[in-house]
């Protein structure tokens, strides 16, 4: 058999398989009834959540667009303790080192242990 008769063999059958559509009044009504009634409850779901995707990507940029708007204002006061420390954080220049000595200054060149 050649490919001709293949494709002929081919279109009778889809003739057979697809009956002819009589154009009617009818004929769009018909189709979308057709439409809608496949129409179930995970299409409603899935137009949904695209609105709700999109909304909440909207709401992203309109928040990302006021923090980037909205400039950092500069403080007027001095540095605070937290700049401070963070500026000079070395254990010799901070003030609370004379308290964290074992031994009373009067014994640091002496043994510092207790004589009883």
């Amino acid at each position: 058999m050649s490919d001709e008769s293949h494709l002929d063999e081919l279109f009778q059958r889809y003739r057979a398989a697809c009956p002819e559509v009589e154009p009617s009044a009818n004929f769009m009504p018909l189709l979308w009834h057709k439409i809608e009634s496949r129409h179930n409850f995970w299409f409603v779901f899935q137009g949904l959540a695209r609105a709700v995707a999109t909304a909440s990507a909207a709401v992203c940029l309109l928040l990302l667009i006021l923090n980037l708007a909205a400039a950092p204002k500069v403080q007027s006061t001095g540095p605070t303790y937290t700049d401070a420390l963070m500026a000079d954080h070395t254990a010799e220049r901070t003030y609370y080192t004379e308290a964290l000595r074992n031994t009373p200054p009067s014994m640091e060149g002496q043994d510092a242990t207790p004589r009883h």
